[in-house]
């Protein structure tokens, strides 16, 4: 009959064994948790750096070039710039871009991200893009010129605004001192009568119309193709 000592040695080598294994899980899990930890606090630094020198200062250069654009901080994370565009006469539409640098699961990858909302919306736009390097591997400059890419495409398109014809119905007029149709965000010249604004293609209508606007008002000079 086999000795009962040999079944307990038996039983005793697998719960060591089992141990042991378990011991090696936990060694290679606590190795993991470091690189990550380390991973993590190099990822923080190198964002807090391309924040700083690359995205923060491009986007106040942008919001200073425009009256209706405020960065708005609250909306964003550590490592986000946001800048909120107001609706306006010029821009009759809210925009919202968001530049900033975030990472993958494992943070072996940084990505810098590009976010544009447009409120309402009557064109086709980019509204999400990134660009991925490998957290060893940032470039700088590469990120600067991305960003600078991005920002060059939402000024393109934010432009569209000013022109695109479903944005701009309420601001198109005639001209009563020639009967043209003219955006009065550009108009060369206005002038108010009586409890209205009249807006001019060229400085020369206004000065007509100024004149005699009860006849301009009436169409007749319109009408006769004549001052």
């Amino acid at each position: 009959m086999a000795d009962v000592n040999d079944l307990e040695r038996r039983i005793k080598e697998k719960l060591t064994m089992s141990e042991e294994r378990q011991q090696l899980k936990q060694n290679h899990l606590q190795q993991r948790m470091a690189e990550a930890a380390a991973r993590h606090q190099r990822f923080t630094a190198l964002a807090d750096r391309l924040l700083q020198n690359v995205i923060r200062p491009r986007m106040e250069k942008l919001k200073a070039l425009f009256d209706n654009a405020r960065l708005s901080e609250p909306q964003c994370s550590r490592h986000t710039v946001c800048c909120q565009f107001e609706h306006t006469t010029r821009f009759p539409a809210t925009a919202y871009l968001k530049l900033g640098v975030t990472r993958d699961g494992e943070i072996k990858t940084v990505m810098l991200q590009y976010h544009l909302e447009i409120l309402p919306v009557f064109f086709p736009i980019e509204g999400e893009n990134q660009m991925a390097m490998p957290l060893d591997q940032v470039d700088e400059d590469k990120a600067a010129a991305w960003v600078d890419a991005k920002i060059l495409q939402f000024v393109d398109t934010y432009l569209r605004l000013e022109t695109y014809e479903a944005y701009q119905t309420e601001s198109i007029v005639t001209d009563p001192g020639c009967g043209m149709r003219v955006n009065k965000v550009f108009a060369s010249a206005q002038m108010a009568y009586g409890d209205q604004m009249y807006y001019f293609c060229i400085p020369e209508c206004r000065a007509r119309f100024a004149d005699n606007p009860e006849r301009y008002l009436a169409g007749e000079a319109v009408a006769e193709g004549r001052p």
